[in-house]
């Protein structure tokens, strides 16, 4: 397996670059509802939906913006491989091909959340294990995240999180994000991936629901200013 190999100054080029990008293609970046609080003193495990090639950039974005945290995300090794620089912002890599490697990309991630780092660490799973649609149901959680629990043994934060791009009234599309409630489990009060299954399809419920009602929320990042604006601004100089 691939693992994660931080460096402090290709951190800091990825941050600046993926900036620019995000304002290039993304008309703005909002959260709806609330942003929770997970306990500082325990690690962070985040759990979003994977619906598209942008969802790993964009924890990385509410990490720096939000969280503040050392960040580690699971990335499929078919693709680490090809993109090994992304090693330097935290990611390691899981190849669900062989029994042997998922194990040890599985041991890997307990051994980050054994880190003592202050705050501990944040950590990214996908519990579909792949790019899925949108729309899919059901989710098809694997089950890595309950074998990592049982052999951490402690407590830690759980943090389901919604993502969804969509085109509105502006040239580029809109990335929404919304969380569900912080959760505190150890391996004996989780209950369950079918329980977590659920819990991430009525938060994707929510967020749809949001988006329908135009929901103002925390604008995480803004794009730069798109054709329609700017033939909007042309418009306004003529008219006046």
């Amino acid at each position: 397996m691939i693992k994660a190999k931080h460096s402090v100054w290709f951190d800091i080029l990825f941050n600046f670059y993926l900036k620019r990008i995000f304002r290039k293609h993304f008309n703005q970046i909002s959260i709806l509802g609330n942003i929770p609080e997970p306990d500082p003193s325990l690690p962070l495990i985040i759990l979003p939906n994977h619906s598209t090639w942008w969802d790993g950039f964009l924890i990385y974005l509410l990490n720096k913006k939000i969280f503040n945290r050392l960040g580690y995300l699971m990335m499929l090794e078919s693709q680490l491989s090809k993109y090994q620089m992304f090693s330097g912002i935290g990611a390691y890599s899981i190849n669900q091909n062989k029994s042997k490697d998922i194990l040890a990309s599985l041991s890997y991630t307990v051994s980050l959340l054994n880190q003592s780092t202050t705050p501990p660490p944040l950590i990214c799973i996908f519990p579909q294990g792949e790019l899925l649609p949108w729309e899919i149901r059901p989710l098809g959680y694997q089950r890595g995240l309950e074998w990592i629990l049982c052999r951490y043994g402690d407590m830690v934060n759980l943090l389901p999180l919604a993502i969804r791009l969509e085109f509105k009234d502006e040239q580029r599309p809109e990335v929404f994000l919304k969380f569900c409630e912080n959760y505190q489990f150890t391996d004996t009060t989780f209950p369950g991936i079918e329980w977590l299954e659920k819990i991430q399809i009525d938060l994707l419920d929510k967020l749809s629901h949001s988006i329908v009602n135009q929901e103002k929320g925390k604008i995480l990042l803004q794009g730069s200013r798109s054709i329609n604006k700017t033939l909007d601004f042309i418009q306004n100089r003529i008219s006046n």
